[in-house]
Protein backbone atom coordinates (compact mmCIF):
# COMPACT_ATOMS: atom_id res chain seq x y z
CA UNK A 1 0.00 0.00 0.00
CA UNK A 2 1.24 3.56 -1.12
CA UNK A 3 1.42 6.10 1.70
CA UNK A 4 -0.49 8.69 1.11
CA UNK A 5 0.37 12.82 1.29
CA UNK A 6 -2.72 15.63 0.84
CA UNK A 7 -0.94 18.41 -1.18
CA UNK A 8 -3.15 21.33 -1.03
CA UNK A 9 -2.00 23.41 -4.11
CA UNK A 10 -4.32 25.14 -7.01
CA UNK A 11 -1.22 24.73 -9.41
CA UNK A 12 -2.43 21.29 -11.09
CA UNK A 13 1.74 22.31 -12.92
CA UNK A 14 3.31 21.99 -9.23
CA UNK A 15 0.94 19.06 -8.22
CA UNK A 16 1.75 17.07 -11.14
CA UNK A 17 5.68 17.32 -10.71
CA UNK A 18 5.36 16.97 -7.12
CA UNK A 19 3.25 13.69 -7.97
CA UNK A 20 5.51 12.44 -10.22
CA UNK A 21 8.51 12.68 -7.91
CA UNK A 22 6.99 11.27 -5.02
CA UNK A 23 5.35 8.30 -6.89
CA UNK A 24 9.45 6.97 -7.29
CA UNK A 25 9.42 7.37 -3.47
CA UNK A 26 5.96 5.32 -3.19
CA UNK A 27 3.91 7.54 -2.07
CA UNK A 28 0.18 8.28 -3.23
CA UNK A 29 -0.35 12.42 -4.03
CA UNK A 30 -3.65 13.46 -3.70
CA UNK A 31 -4.40 17.39 -4.53
CA UNK A 32 -7.08 19.46 -3.57
CA UNK A 33 -7.45 22.84 -3.31
CA UNK A 34 -8.51 22.95 -0.01
CA UNK A 35 -12.18 23.30 -0.48
CA UNK A 36 -12.46 19.34 0.27
CA UNK A 37 -9.73 18.91 2.74
CA UNK A 38 -12.39 18.38 5.71
CA UNK A 39 -13.62 15.43 3.65
CA UNK A 40 -10.32 14.11 2.10
CA UNK A 41 -9.20 13.72 5.29
CA UNK A 42 -11.61 11.76 7.09
CA UNK A 43 -12.11 9.61 3.97
CA UNK A 44 -8.19 8.49 3.63
CA UNK A 45 -5.39 8.34 5.96
CA UNK A 46 -2.85 10.91 5.26
CA UNK A 47 0.83 10.71 6.59
CA UNK A 48 1.55 14.30 6.05
CA UNK A 49 0.20 16.75 4.23
CA UNK A 50 2.20 19.43 1.60
CA UNK A 51 0.52 23.46 1.73
CA UNK A 52 1.05 26.28 -0.72
CA UNK A 53 0.80 29.35 1.06
CA UNK A 54 -1.00 31.71 -2.06
CA UNK A 55 -3.98 29.74 -3.41
CA UNK A 56 -6.30 31.63 -5.25
CA UNK A 57 -9.35 31.67 -2.46
CA UNK A 58 -7.11 31.98 0.98
CA UNK A 59 -3.92 31.43 2.78
CA UNK A 60 -2.91 28.14 3.65
CA UNK A 61 -1.42 29.28 6.61
CA UNK A 62 -4.87 29.75 7.52
CA UNK A 63 -6.19 26.35 6.65
CA UNK A 64 -2.57 25.31 8.89
CA UNK A 65 -3.62 26.97 11.68
CA UNK A 66 -7.26 25.20 11.36
CA UNK A 67 -5.76 21.96 11.29
CA UNK A 68 -3.55 22.53 14.20
CA UNK A 69 -6.15 23.93 16.26
CA UNK A 70 -8.60 20.47 15.03
CA UNK A 71 -7.75 17.69 17.89
CA UNK A 72 -8.94 15.05 14.96
CA UNK A 73 -5.80 16.76 12.51
CA UNK A 74 -3.33 18.05 14.79
CA UNK A 75 -1.06 15.59 14.38
CA UNK A 76 -0.82 15.26 10.91
CA UNK A 77 2.37 16.29 10.03
CA UNK A 78 2.66 19.91 7.44
CA UNK A 79 4.68 21.19 5.42
CA UNK A 80 4.44 24.75 3.95
CA UNK A 81 5.33 24.35 -0.02
CA UNK A 82 5.82 28.19 -1.29
CA UNK A 83 7.86 30.93 -2.80
CA UNK A 84 6.41 33.46 -0.65
CA UNK A 85 9.81 34.98 0.56
CA UNK A 86 8.84 34.93 4.18
CA UNK A 87 8.08 31.14 3.91
CA UNK A 88 9.97 30.62 7.38
CA UNK A 89 8.25 32.77 9.55
CA UNK A 90 4.90 32.02 8.11
CA UNK A 91 5.26 27.95 8.44
CA UNK A 92 6.93 28.72 11.79
CA UNK A 93 3.75 30.96 13.08
CA UNK A 94 0.98 28.77 11.48
CA UNK A 95 2.41 25.58 13.47
CA UNK A 96 3.76 23.81 10.28
CA UNK A 97 6.89 21.22 10.84
CA UNK A 98 8.40 22.36 8.18
CA UNK A 99 8.63 24.27 4.90
CA UNK A 100 10.14 24.33 0.86
CA UNK A 101 10.96 27.60 -0.63
CA UNK A 102 9.88 27.51 -4.24
CA UNK A 103 12.08 27.08 -6.35
CA UNK A 104 13.21 24.01 -5.58
CA UNK A 105 15.23 20.97 -5.87
CA UNK A 106 13.93 17.50 -6.42
CA UNK A 107 15.82 15.73 -3.40
CA UNK A 108 14.66 18.97 -0.83
CA UNK A 109 10.79 17.52 -1.47
CA UNK A 110 12.22 13.77 -0.81
CA UNK A 111 14.05 14.53 2.14
CA UNK A 112 11.44 16.71 3.44
CA UNK A 113 8.78 14.41 3.19
CA UNK A 114 10.78 11.60 4.33
CA UNK A 115 11.86 12.93 7.54
CA UNK A 116 8.14 14.26 7.99
CA UNK A 117 6.02 11.88 6.86
CA UNK A 118 4.22 9.98 10.12
CA UNK A 119 5.94 7.10 10.98
CA UNK A 120 3.29 5.30 12.17
CA UNK A 121 0.13 5.86 9.82
CA UNK A 122 -2.32 5.02 12.23
CA UNK A 123 -4.65 8.02 13.60
CA UNK A 124 -4.31 8.43 17.33
CA UNK A 125 -7.23 7.02 19.62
Amino acid sequence: MRKKILYIEDDPDMVDIVSEIMQYEEYEVIRDCGKSMYRLLKDNDFGLILMDERLSWCWGSSLCSELRSNEQTAHIPIIMISGVREIDDIAQHCGADAYIRKPFEIYEVIDAVNDYYRKNNSRPA
